[in-house]
């Protein structure tokens, strides 16, 4: 095997079960071909040893004598590239032995983009942390707000308009007006942090990675860490955190439910889901009045808290009367 693998250009270093991990360390390969019998033997733990590397781990090419569905479904599971029979032929071992060595070089493609795209996420937030700290706290929201406008008109109009909704919606839930002052501002801020991600991110049109995804959500952590620094915005801070929570607990970043989720943001949460519904977006077309609160009926008691729903419909229904 050795011997086919070097005529087709690859440099081999035979080991044993023993020595295969050692020699791993010593010198990483790029792919790594591992004799197993059965699931539960040496070979599969040399699988998963390898597998398990932090960065940029080989690609696994599992060979098994007596191959059946258990080895190449546990081979799968733990990540190896290909499974083949043993004995096969030439061209079978080097072709799967290519694709694995193509499998990594594509794999460690995608790890460094995401490590991109989160120091660019940490050098965002950086800067804005500066910026921040730059300014009197008095006049804090008000740069903050300049930021979004110059950066991203849409958002700052959106936060705008589910700033209004939210605090008509915590007067019409008749709580104090601090609670309403801070629910207000809390709205208008609640997606500061999009501020702090690359802007080719938020711009992106295609279906997204699961790594772009999470470097997308930081957006609210991020945010309620500016605010947090700042002593007149500090009171907010954990309400811009939670405003993507859901109320059944699928939402993040810390998959709050149902009253673990402060109220001003589940307040927020109705008026940014009928926000979302209503308004001309770049990446739909937006649904009519009746249609958006229908869905916020429909999500209640999944994604929205209900009580705060029905408080929603009973305000919209006030107003329908004026």
């Amino acid at each position: 095997m050795a011997g086919w693998l070097e005529g087709a250009g690859f440099a081999c270093s035979r080991s044993d079960t023993g020595e295969a991990l050692a020699e791993a360390r010593r010198h990483q390969p790029d792919v790594a071909v591992v004799g197993v019998t059965v699931p539960d033997d040496g070979g599969m733990w040399i699988v998963r040893s390898l597998r398990s590397q932090a960065s940029n781990p080989p690609g696994v090419v599992v060979m098994s004598a007596t191959p059946n569905l258990d080895v190449a479904t546990t081979a799968t599971r733990l990540g190896a590239a290909d499974c083949l029979p043993w004995p096969s032929s030439e061209r079978s071992i080097v072709d799967a032995v290519k694709r694995a060595a193509q499998w990594r070089t594509a794999l460690a493609t995608a790890f460094q983009r995401d490590s991109r795209l989160q120091q660019e996420a940490d050098q965002g937030r950086d800067q804005l942390m500066a910026t921040i700290a730059r300014v009197e706290p008095d006049i804090a929201q008000s740069v903050l707000l300049a930021l979004m406008e110059s950066r991203s008109p849409e958002t700052y109009d959106h936060a705008n308009r589910v700033a209004r909704s939210s605090a008509a919606l915590a007067r019409s839930m008749r709580l104090a007006p601090v609670e309403i002052r801070d629910v207000r501002s809390a709205a208008l801020l609640h997606e500061i942090g999009r501020i702090a991600i690359p802007p080719r991110l938020l711009g992106q049109s295609g279906p997204l990675t699961n790594e772009e995804i999470a470097c997308l959500r930081r957006h609210v952590t991020i945010g309620a860490e500016v605010l947090a620094s700042v002593p007149t915005l500090a009171a907010v801070a954990p309400l811009v955190a939670a405003t993507h929570e859901r109320y059944d607990g699928s939402g993040y970043p810390a998959s709050l439910a149902g009253p673990d989720i402060p109220l001003g943001a589940r307040i927020i949460a109705v008026a940014d889901v009928y926000d979302a519904l209503t308004a001309q977006r770049s990446y739909h077309d937006p649904v009519s009045h009746d249609e958006a609160n229908a869905e916020l009926v429909r999500v209640s008691g999944s994604h929205l808290d209900p009580d705060v729903v029905r408080f929603w419909m009973e305000m919209i229904e006030t107003l329908r009367c004026w």
